[in-house]
C-alpha cells in the first residue's frame, strides 16, 4: 500500500500492482484508475502488507 501525507494522517492510499504502476481512486468523477508512479506525485511511505 501507498500513502501520500504523514504517516500519521495520510490523505490518500493506493494499491501498488507492480512495474512502477498503482491503482488508486484519483477523483469522484474518475473513479479507480491505474497510473504510473511519478516524481511530481510520489508517495511520502509504503507498507507490504502479508496475509
Amino acid at each position: 500500500m501507498l500513502f501520500w501525507g504523514s504517516a500519521s494522517a495520510p490523505y490518500h492510499v493506493g494499491i501498488y500492482v507492480g512495474n512502477g504502476q498503482y491503482v488508486h481512486a484519483a477523483t469522484p468523477s474518475e473513479g479507480v484508475k491505474m497510473q504510473a508512479l511519478s516524481g511530481y506525485f510520489y508517495p511520502s511511505t509504503a507498507r507490504r502488507i502479508l496475509k
